[in-house]
């Protein structure tokens, strides 16, 4: 993700679920259980899911790195009442959700790849996700944003959808059903000139 040789910069993102919403992310030049517990803690506090009762908190679901398998990590969850989940060894499948998020990462046409240092990647992703939040009409949720879906408009945006092609199907059926007028001449046959039919 940098333009040297075997130096890294580690992307952390919080993704929720239902709504696809990009909750929380950083960018860092290492794996930490620090790190990890920033952006846990970040999220957290930007959703106010400490607020919620502890039976309605999440689960929290990740890869089986090293960093989110830490002693401070684990006690996190447990002290706010959120168990934690780890996907199978080697199978990206158990958490398609965040695959399928970074495909879409480094698809987008602006991209880079590479990015001199962390602050061009932070500055990069600042405006990314802030995209992918508010304008990307995504796929797996009905082509809503992950902000409408997050503020519940997800159903209504898609009832309206229906009515207004609804509504559009019944306006052309009944101008394709129109009897046409008598005067108005209709193409069935041809009519060729006498020149080209000896």
């Amino acid at each position: 993700m940098t333009f040297q040789k075997g130096v890294d910069l580690y992307r952390y993102l919080l993704l929720d679920e239902w709504s696809r919403k990009a909750v929380q992310w950083r960018i860092h030049w290492q794996q930490t259980a620090e790190e990890s517990r920033l952006l846990l803690e970040g999220g957290l506090s930007d959703q106010n899911i400490l607020d919620l009762p502890e039976d309605h908190r999440p689960e929290i679901i990740n890869d089986r790195g090293r960093q989110m398998k830490a002693k401070p990590i684990q006690r996190l969850c447990e002290d706010h009442g959120m168990p934690q989940l780890f996907a199978r060894p080697r199978t990206p499948n158990d958490n398609p959700f965040i695959e399928s998020a970074f495909s879409t990462v480094k698809r987008a046409p602006e991209y880079p790849g590479r990015f001199l240092d962390d602050d061009q990647a932070i500055a990069y992703f600042k405006g990314y996700f802030t995209w992918y939040d508010t304008e990307h009409y995504h796929s797996g949720i009905d082509y809503v944003t992950p902000q409408q879906a997050q503020q519940g408009l997800r159903q209504k945006i898609v009832d309206q959808r229906r009515t207004q092609k609804l509504a559009q199907r019944r306006r052309r059926r009944e101008e394709n059903q129109k009897p046409k007028p008598a005067n108005e001449k209709t193409n069935n046959h041809i009519t060729m000139p006498a020149s080209l039919v000896a």
